[in-house]
């Protein structure tokens, strides 16, 4: 009879949750030029992240929400809980392409209000702080074209759209196959596209995931670790963590380093090593479309 009773009350919190988000008075954000126009909407971005850290430039006029990952600020989204929710460009062409109802709004350095620094626009590699993989990835890093980089990027987009479906060769491979040099253990979450995603495939070159038996990451992240570890002669294995548990995974030495859409900002490299940016990005803000 408790259990019977404890469900009941649970579902009644729930509708009364999903009630209270369907009856807010949602605002709308499609039109705003400049964050000042964003005022009185609540957004939210993913926890311990620069994203959430750029929302203290306009905190005095919207509401700050922060959820543990982007499966479920998209979400809030949908439920109405939010009026949007911050991410990089890249992100917000994987989720606005494959749902017509989202868009997003770019924060354009500078020029809509927003400031940033290039290492908190940018995602870099991260290592134990004093280890000699920061130099030896930057020497491979810095030999990427920012055009590759760039196509990369859209091809990681258009594979999205179906995960399944073979895309054909990548601009970014290596024609090394010498792994004498070692295991490269890399950290991601394999849940956040276009950056790094699990499947349960190989196909388009996905990595096994050392931690999560039958699944397999792919994406951006994964195809620049691939790239690093081959030109440096060394095997690779990919591990899926939380987001939080990722530096100190690092820092442990359960893996060697962090390849997973982290930017280098100050706070975080006073815990770990970066690497110079393998790829830049302007923020931006994905928002429901209003019927």
């Amino acid at each position: 009879m408790k259990k019977l009773t404890a469900i009941i009350l649970s579902l009644v919190l729930l509708c009364t949750a999903l009630t209270a988000c369907s009856s807010r008075v949602k605002t709308d954000i499609s039109g705003a030029q400049n964050i000042s126009e964003l005022k009185g909407a609540i957004i939210a971005a993913q926890s311990d992240t620069f994203h959430l850290t750029a929302l203290d430039q306009i905190k005095d006029d919207i509401t700050i929400k922060e959820y543990p990952d982007f499966t479920d600020l998209l979400n809030a989204l949908n439920s109405g809980a939010i009026d949007g929710y911050v991410a990089e460009e890249p992100t917000a062409l994987t989720v606005c392409g494959t749902d017509a109802t989202l868009a997003y709004l770019p924060l354009v350095n500078n020029s809509t209000g927003f400031t940033a620094t290039d290492a908190e626009t940018g995602i870099a590699v991260a290592f134990k702080t004093g280890s000699e993989m920061v130099a030896k990835a930057n020497s491979v890093i810095a030999a990427i074209s920012t055009e590759t980089r760039s196509d990369l990027m859209k091809q990681i987009v258009k594979m999205t759209e179906d995960i399944t479906k073979d895309v054909g060769a990548l601009v970014l491979t290596s024609d090394k196959t010498d792994t004498s040099n070692g295991t490269l253990k890399i950290a991601m979450e394999c849940a956040y596209q276009p950056f790094n995603w699990a499947q349960t495939t190989d196909v388009n070159g996905a990595v096994a995931i050392a931690n999560n038996p039958g699944m397999f990451a792919n994406g951006y992240d994964v195809q620049v670790a691939k790239y690093i570890a081959a030109e440096l002669g060394m095997a690779l294995e990919v591990y899926q963590y939380e987001w939080d548990s990722l530096i100190p995974a690092v820092q442990s030495g359960a893996v060697d380093g962090i390849i997973a859409g982290m930017s280098p900002t100050a706070e975080r490299e006073e815990e770990v090593d970066f690497t110079e940016c393998y790829y830049n990005s302007n923020l931006v803000i994905i928002y429901k479309v209003q019927k």
